[in-house]
């Protein structure tokens, strides 16, 4: 009763957040750079008349205040027309005006000279999100495909070398379609996927399920070892996007100013400075409490994986499939974004940045990730200046694909699996 009640908890929560980032989609915003933009009225934002959505238009610049807009329909006729002006916002000024959902045009009559940036909301940007998501080249998605599975592969091959040392020798064939079926299992299960592995290839090939687990375990070592190493990587090239992003969050949507930024960075490290003080003021309380017990088992069980990994006849193999699987990672991420024309210019950096965000989003216990993947990927994508509503695009291409491949190639796995127990059940038959 109560996995049911956190399995339905999580997709709750995955719901929800495919929902917050598909508002960035039915509402926009879209950015107007040139006097004259087309768009489309969607839900909208405020208090409206039944019919009619909210449309919101801010300028980014202060001096842009007082700028006239006009609002045409597909006619040609204003149907809307003021001026930006000071409206008890501090930094960004707003008019808000209800009109009916459908295409307009927002025109700039005197537009500022130099450049100027304004933004509409209420903006329905669903035929731009499908637009994107059609720009996808179908040799990109098929490569993606094929990079997945060939990470699933490469993971079965990896965990044979963890099982020789122990004396077991699995077939190549039933290890990757376990693999396979582990995928297949959390997509629909959130964290099932580890045992339904162990749970296949001891049907498979008669090894205990708790020496299949403790390989598991020490695969999860290295694994988060790599994690690691991706994350500080696509930190320390991507320092600014971070900060984009950790702005954005304390400031509501706007960025923190230069003066604000360096009091938070002095905040935190006094408060740093001072949970260390009080660490080693208790250090004898906090040593021998459980909880430092638990942390000194979990990071001497590390030390102990990575050890085994160290020791095994065959590291160099097991240490190329390991990077092998995550270069398929990001390959299967990385030829998704080189297919659609507005992606393609991403750097390998900027790609890496947001595969390490969409990894975040994987781990929260939601159905195949859906809600939470796409959330934070379409974070990674503003905090690197780009629009979120592309990114909630480019992570419903990611989401689809690699959820098809995992259906089918874990659906296949399965039944072969299933296959070649009965075959080997009927074969032990005859023998009787």
């Amino acid at each position: 009763m109560v996995n049911i009640f956190k399995y339905i908890l999580f997709l709750g929560i995955g719901v929800f957040l495919f929902y917050l980032a598909m508002l960035g989609v039915i509402r926009g915003p879209q950015l107007v750079e040139s006097p004259s933009v087309r768009f489309e009225m969607g839900s909208g934002h405020g208090d409206c008349d039944s019919g009619l959505s909210g449309l919101r238009v801010s300028a980014a610049d202060k001096a842009h205040r007082g700028t006239p807009y006009e609002v045409t329909d597909t006619l040609g006729n204003v149907v809307l027309s003021g001026a930006i002006v000071n409206e008890a916002m501090d930094e960004k000024e707003y008019v808000s005006e209800c009109l009916s959902p459908g295409h307009y045009n927002f025109v700039l009559p005197e537009p500022p000279e130099g450049e100027y940036s304004f933004s509409i909301q209420g903006v329905d940007l669903t035929d731009q999100l499908i637009n994107d998501m059609k720009r996808a080249s179908i040799p990109g998605i098929a490569l993606s495909f094929l990079f997945g599975y060939l990470a699933i592969v490469s993971r079965g091959i990896r965990w044979q070398y963890l099982l020789e040392p122990l004396g077991y020798k699995p077939k190549t064939i039933n290890a990757v379609n376990s693999v396979a079926f582990a995928y297949f299992a959390n997509t629909f299960v959130p964290r099932s996927g580890e045992l339904a592995r162990c749970a296949a290839l001891n049907q498979s090939d008669d090894i205990p399920v708790d020496k299949l687990f403790g390989t598991v375990i020490s695969e999860r070592v290295v694994d988060m070892v790599m994690l690691v190493i991706f994350m500080s990587v696509a930190l320390i090239s991507n320092l600014d996007a971070f900060q984009t992003l950790l702005d954005l969050s304390i400031g509501g949507g706007e960025e923190v100013n230069e003066e604000d930024s360096n009091l938070l960075v002095t905040i935190g490290l006094v408060v740093i400075g001072f949970v260390v003080a009080l660490g080693f003021m208790f250090r004898r309380s906090i040593v021998s409490s459980k909880l430092y017990g638990k942390v000194k088992g979990f990071l001497s069980g590390v030390g102990d994986g990575l050890k085994s990994v160290l020791k095994m006849k065959r590291r160099g193999a097991f240490i190329f499939h390991t990077f092998f699987i995550w270069g398929m990672y990001f390959g299967m991420a990385y030829v998704i974004y080189m297919s659609i024309d507005a992606t393609s210019h991403m750097t390998v950096t900027q790609s890496l940045f947001v595969m390490v965000a969409g990894g975040f989003g994987m781990i929260l216990p939601a159905p195949g990730g859906i809600g939470s993947y796409h959330w934070t990927v379409k974070l990674g994508f503003i905090a690197l200046g780009m629009s979120g509503a592309l990114g909630f695009a480019v992570a419903n291409v990611m989401w689809l694909t690699q959820t098809v491949m995992i259906v089918v190639t874990g659906g296949i796995g399965y039944l072969l699996l299933m296959w070649g127990n009965i075959r080997k059940e009927r074969q032990a038959n005859a023998a009787e």
